[in-house]
């Protein structure tokens, strides 16, 4: 489930950075500026399917499967609910990336000013109001970030990175953030681990990975997540997805939930179009979980136009974006907390 508190603490940075640094900024011993970057959250928000939601009628020539039941297909792959779906992980990008054009400086060379910013700010919370006070602290990186090896199928090798943002509030002493980032003129990068930053109750730690050519708009946007409820049922996943200069979306997603023990799954996701025009999607199901043969009653194949309505072209056209070699396995799933890749 998309944690409460992963909500609550993007608006407490959101609210408490538009304050501003103040007397207790890092100087950069001359002139300094606000970090100015491109919006990469809104850009990847914007090329993906736009956020589902549970239509009045569901389109009678396309499956029920999609669209109904307790958890359809579409809402877990373009919800904003449960944490494996698309517009959960862009939303809590976009939340921790406030950080960067809220409170941070660069000095006259553009280059970001180190050091520690603290800040603090009435907000609002539950049914009242307290002050939060939050620490942002700014630290040069030298060399690139490694990959545990049994992530590196998804997130790659190394990452290179300029800085190390860490922002601590007191009043959530429970979870830990970790931004990584570059700036170039042609590369945006950010890295981002965060651990138990959601729902208090649960066990969770995820890496999100964008990077993207501000010159035309392309990008990459991939992670994974462990998210353990309290109960033990899980939601682990790994997901990718691309576009190159404001043009058609590649996307990859699987994740692994356990229901009634000893029954696990694995759901698939491959998918491929443009969301304002028309876009192809592949589900498949493997239970258990680690099996290599996807169970045949769940298999769903649909083109989609603007909107989730039915699509007009043929499911055959986009078999080169939708072949079972690019479904990310069992064996790209974390079952386990993800170690801290800033921790050497």
């Amino acid at each position: 489930m998309f944690g409460k508190h992963v909500l609550l603490i993007g608006m407490i940075i959101l609210s408490a950075v538009l304050v501003g640094c103040g007397d207790d900024a890092p100087s950069g011993g001359g002139t300094t500026t606000p970090l100015d970057m491109v919006n990469i959250g809104e850009i990847i928000e914007n090329a993906v399917p736009p956020e589902y939601e549970a239509p009045s009628a569901m389109p009678a020539e396309i499956d029920s499967a999609w669209f109904s039941g307790q958890s359809p297909l579409l809402e877990k792959v373009f919800g904003a609910v449960e944490p494996q779906s698309i517009h959960s992980n862009i939303a809590d990008f976009k939340m921790n990336s406030e950080i960067f054009n809220n409170t941070l400086l660069v000095d006259e060379n553009g280059d970001v000013v180190t050091g520690v910013y603290i800040d603090s700010h009435l907000v609002d919370w539950w049914d009242g109001q307290i002050m939060m006070h939050f620490t942002v602290t700014v630290a040069a990186l030298e060399d690139p970030i490694t990959i545990p090896t049994e992530f590196q199928e998804v997130m790659g090798t190394e990452i290179d990175l300029d800085y190390l943002i860490t922002p601590v509030i007191e009043e959530m002493p429970y979870g830990e953030v970790f931004i990584g980032m570059k700036i170039t003129e042609t590369e945006q990068t950010v890295f981002q681990y965060d651990v138990n930053s959601g729902d208090s109750e649960d066990t969770e730690t995820r890496y999100r990975y964008a990077s993207l050519n501000p010159t035309d708009s392309s990008f990459i946007f991939k992670g994974l997540g462990f998210v353990e409820h309290e109960g033990g049922e899980m939601y682990n996943y790994s997901f990718n997805i691309t576009s190159e200069a404001n043009s058609d979306f590649s996307y990859r997603m699987s994740y692994y939930s356990n229901g009634s023990y000893p029954i696990t799954f694995l759901h698939t996701f491959l998918g491929y179009g443009n969301r304002d025009d028309e876009f192809a999607i592949k589900y498949r199901m493997f239970s258990p979980a680690d099996t290599n043969v996807c169970d045949s009653i769940w298999m769903f194949d649909q083109v989609f136009g603007p909107d989730y309505s039915e699509g007009t072209g043929l499911i055959t056209e986009y078999e080169d974006y939708l072949d079972d070699s690019l479904i990310f396995d069992f064996s790209t799933i974390p079952m386990e907390m993800l170690p801290n890749p800033y921790e050497e």
